[in-house]
């Protein structure tokens, strides 16, 4: 039981990470090279990092300004 416990809590911190994924993948694509391949890249990039329940968080906050 407890397991699922923190199975469900990941999977809802994981979603809540991609939808921030994507405005900082943006972000960091306005920085640098203005193009779709960029996009994607970091977009990918972010994505992996939103399966690490709080780095999600830490690189939106960080790239935020």
């Amino acid at each position: 039981m407890f397991g699922v416990m923190i199975l469900i809590l990941w999977y809802v911190v994981y979603i809540v990470q991609l939808f921030l994924a994507y405005g900082t993948a943006y972000r960091l694509t306005k920085n640098g090279g203005d193009n779709g391949v960029a996009l994607f890249g970091w977009m990918l990039l972010m994505m992996l990092a939103s399966a690490v329940p709080g780095l999600g968080f830490y690189l939106w906050s960080k790239y935020k300004d």
